[in-house]
């Protein structure tokens, strides 16, 4: 059984918050996410930060996730804790399958009523939430790479990001389409809203934006570059480093989708090593709808009746292999002059179809 947080589980938030896993790379590594105060600013006033609380229907497991939505449609699995188990020799088992799964599941429900199409969750690909995810549904859409700055560098670049206005919103929309595959945008289908914009423009025309987030413990980067611009991607990266804090004690992490592996070699040369590599897990909740047929069409369908279109004429006069074939329309038409012409009443001469005098009423 599933249910929204409530004061009531503050103690329970506390206890299994200690346990948990946090599914959302950004939210681990910049702010250093806290259960409870996540849970406490999303009962006060924060309806797209939902916490759900979480009991078996034995009462021996307990749980909680907290999710947050985006986009309006999509929502993202922040963080997950569970009571511990133990296994038969006796160790504690936090991934423990036969607990995980009934909670996803109605996880996947409680996020379904409320109206949202799918469920986004990343993992490492070392990490037994992997395989549990997959159990439960969710399909991998694609991959990425954390790197992290080492050293900063020390000349800096000639490249200059400028601050996006209000009138840079199309150009930005345009970049993101060309750059992020369809199916990543079917969950993620504008740039990211929170944070900072900065984008590079030559020539009038947009030709990289660099999406910077700043939390208290890091600062969270993300490069969309325009193919034609893939020459470039050196210098850019270095004017994504400039736009962070200075300070060598503040960590800089830039996340980098499998679609673009090429940016990876220009985030070495910028003095970035490789930190973590995940999967992004997708769970969609649309299912199809069974439509119910009306009385005329369950009719048509019993006694055999067969659709018609313009190039798709009954012509009874052919064989019956024939009779529906997109040149039914011809024949029929040609079977119609070929007929003796029958005058209707009060006609007093025959005339032949293709021609000849007119007749007299």
């Amino acid at each position: 059984m599933i249910r929204p947080f409530s004061l009531r589980d503050l103690a329970l938030v506390r206890r299994l918050g200690e346990h948990g896993i946090c599914l959302d790379a950004e939210s681990a590594l910049t702010r250093s996410h806290h259960p409870l105060r996540g849970a406490l600013f999303g009962l006060i006033g924060n309806n797209d930060s939902p916490t759900y609380v979480w009991r078996s229907e034995e009462g021996g497991a307990t749980g909680f996730v907290q999710l947050q939505v985006a986009y309006d449609l999509n929502a993202r699995l922040v963080f997950l804790a569970l009571s511990p188990a133990e296994n038969g020799d006796g160790h504690v088992d936090f991934y423990n399958q036969d607990v995980w799964l009934p909670l996803l599941d109605e996880v996947v429900a409680a996020v379904g009523q409320r109206g949202l199409h799918s469920l986004v969750a990343e993992a490492d690909e070392s990490g037994a939430e992997l395989a549990i995810l997959r159990r439960a549904g969710f399909a991998i859409y694609t991959r990425q790479d954390i790197w992290i700055l080492g050293r900063r560098p020390v000349t800096a670049s000639a490249t200059h990001l400028q601050p996006r206005q209000v009138t840079d919103e199309w150009d930005v929309e345009l970049l993101y389409a060309n750059t992020v595959p369809p199916l990543i945008q079917l969950v993620e289908p504008s740039p990211p809203e929170q944070g900072e914009l900065w984008l590079l423009r030559e020539d009038g025309e947009l030709t990289a934006f660099v999406h910077a987030t700043r939390g208290p413990e890091a600062t969270w980067l993300q490069i969309f570059i325009h193919p034609n611009a893939y020459a470039q991607a050196d210098d850019i990266v270095s004017a994504a480093v400039q736009i962070c804090d200075k300070d060598d004690d503040y960590p800089v992490y830039c996340c980098v989708r499998r679609y673009q592996s090429w940016l990876q070699s220009s985030l070495q040369r910028s003095g970035f090593q490789l930190f973590r590599s995940q999967a992004v897990m997708v769970k969609h909740m649309s299912i199809p709808i069974a439509k119910k047929s009306g009385a005329l069409e369950r009719l048509l369908v019993a006694q055999g009746v067969r659709p018609t279109t313009l190039l798709q004429r009954f012509n009874p006069g052919a064989d019956p292999e024939e009779r529906w074939s997109p040149h039914a329309r011809v024949r029929t038409y040609r079977h119609s002059f070929e007929r003796p012409y029958s005058p209707p009443f009060g006609v007093r001469k025959t005339i032949d179809p293709l021609g000849g005098p007119c007749p007299r009423l």
